[in-house]
């Protein structure tokens, strides 16, 4: 995936009044059969008129904040600190060599 599509998966932008909240996704429960999804804010709040070009800058930065986003080692994407699961591998990987092994 592209920083864009990862950003566009991750991360989103509330507009408020004030200005322009970016949130990373925190997935609660990842292995229930419903993960319950939650947003946090990341960084400082944007001005109410920033450029475009700005708030995707500030959502690719948030992709890199370590707080919320880890590289598998297994497939090197980033996922949110809540998918990388046993020894730094990512959800979907787990499944993926439970699905060869089975």
């Amino acid at each position: 995936m592209t920083d864009t599509d990862l950003s566009t998966k991750y991360t989103r932008v509330v507009k408020t009044s004030l200005g322009q909240w970016v949130q990373a996704m925190v997935v609660k429960e990842p292995l229930a059969i419903t993960p319950q999804i939650h947003w946090k804010g990341v960084g400082r709040m944007l001005p109410v008129r920033a450029l475009p070009e700005n708030v995707e800058q500030a959502r690719r930065a948030a992709l890199k904040d370590r707080r919320f986003f880890r590289h598998c080692e297994r497939c090197n994407e980033v996922r949110p600190v809540s998918l990388i699961l046993e020894a730094g591998v990512c959800m979907d990987c787990i499944h993926k060599m439970q699905a060869v092994a089975a």
